[in-house]
């Protein structure tokens, strides 16, 4: 079959591979009738092609000098953050914001090493998750690493590192409690990946139907001074009704590490020994959908795949006419992405956050519909997303349904602020699953 991937195998499960030009496995797709927002994009002259084996393939062109089809806006609707005072409302160091189906919003502040919990209206209702060993307690790490907290309906909400994960109910009573070893079904998708070492793994998402979506990476050494890390994807249930965990997992990127020793004769006869530790930079970005896929892409191109967790891509999208990724053995000094993060909503809208040389500049995301089709472009001057003070990633948001958007804006002065906004259109288009076109 063309485009078919090779399959690593370890000693209890298969892992399905994503190929490093990311050239995937076609799978299947259903649709139906076109609805106006297709009638609409058709005008535009997008092509929905179904390729062999179901794959859906959709082109959109390159969007004009207004951006795209349609004008959108972020509304801000609720700002909580004080710069002084002693009140719950002034923030150290925001790490996560996650939003629960009443409204509720849950501020993991690293500053504070708590997790604050504001209504709707952004009064105060309780703080949970505070540092400790206790019940109830998180330990926090020293800088607060990959710490996230995802909400999971219909009571749960997930705080953890790269180390160790817990849960929570709305009111903060501990749920459950983990190290790195994540439960059985944790364990068991550790040891899909023979010959590598787990280093380390956090929750970044979840859905209703009691599954959780982990990023898991772990190395292994080729010599002395090469290594390779491997970053999956793995979907994981949590809940009883879901007694066996599935075998199958997602490589999300890969990249390696070279250590070089050069000793240097010093004064005195002291022979000193110096280390350069090189990395290769990070090419791919990804997101989770509610439906049990995946979406990849790589940083440089504007092509995104829609892949399953049993390995099949329903649905590439492309922006423009995107050129081949560059081969990883590419020279990285000329290596220029375009792309920083990819979001998706619970409708199943691409948010995709274009790559910033010049962090001064208002954030900007391109917006794709769950069918794939281009919605056009939306930025904001709140800072919204930006990466923190001495971090190359950008902080983390919070898509809620109808295009509901919470996130962390940061001052000149690294001051934290929770933000809500809406996205809306000028145009009155709103945000919903479209009924998409095969």
């Amino acid at each position: 079959m063309p485009g078919a991937l090779p399959r690593a195998s370890g000693a209890t499960g298969v892992a399905v591979l994503i190929g490093l030009a990311l050239g995937l496995t076609p799978g299947s797709a259903q649709g139906a009738a076109p609805p106006h927002a297709l009638l609409l994009h058709l005008l535009q002259e997008e092509v929905v092609d179904t390729r062999e084996g179901g794959r859906i393939l959709v082109r959109n062109p390159a969007p004009g000098r207004g951006g795209g089809p349609e004008e959108w806006r972020l509304v801000e609707e609720l700002r909580l953050g004080e710069v002084d005072g002693a009140g719950p409302e002034v923030f150290g160091n925001v790490h996560d914001v996650a939003v629960d189906e009443k409204g509720h919003i849950y501020v993991l502040d690293y500053g504070s090493k708590e997790v604050r919990v504001f209504d709707r209206e952004g009064r105060h209702l309780r703080n949970m998750a505070r540092n400790g060993e206790g019940p109830g307690e998180f330990r926090y790490s020293e800088w607060g690493a990959g710490m996230r907290i995802i909400w999971q309906s219909p009571n749960r909400l997930w705080i953890g590192d790269r180390w160790q994960q817990l849960s929570f109910d709305s009111l903060g009573n501990e749920l459950s409690r983990s190290g790195q070893a994540f439960g059985p079904g944790f364990r068991a998708a550790a040891s899909m990946f023979d010959g590598e070492v787990l280093a380390q793994g956090r929750v970044v998402a979840a859905d209703a139907a009691g599954f959780v979506y982990q990023e898991i990476s772990v190395f292994a050494a080729e010599s002395a001074e090469v290594s390779v890390n491997h970053t999956y994807g793995v979907r994981l249930p949590v809940f009883p009704e879901h007694p066996d965990p599935p075998r199958d997992s997602l490589l999300l990127d890969r990249r390696v590490t070279t250590s070089t020793r050069q000793p240097t004769q010093e004064g005195g006869g002291v022979l000193q020994v110096g280390g350069i530790i090189r990395s290769s930079v990070p090419r791919r970005v990804w997101g989770f959908g509610q439906g049990g896929t995946a979406w990849l892409a790589d940083r440089a191109v504007h092509r995104f795949h829609e892949v399953t967790f049993s390995g099949d891509t329903v649905r590439t999208v492309e922006l423009g006419n995107p050129p081949p990724p560059p081969p990883d053995d590419s020279d990285e000094s000329k290596y220029r992405p375009r792309i920083a993060d990819l979001e998706v909503s619970p409708e199943g809208w691409l948010w995709v956050r274009r790559h910033q040389e010049d962090l001064a500049e208002d954030p900007a995301w391109d917006l794709f519909d769950n069918c794939g089709l281009y919605r056009g472009e939306v930025s904001t001057s709140t800072r919204l997303g930006t990466p923190r003070h001495g971090s190359s990633e950008p902080d983390p948001m919070d898509l809620g349904p109808g295009g509901m958007v919470h996130g962390i804006a940061r001052d000149a002065l690294h001051v934290s602020y929770v933000l809500r906004l809406r996205l809306e259109s000028a145009t009155g288009a709103r945000v919903f699953r479209e009924t998409c076109s095969s």
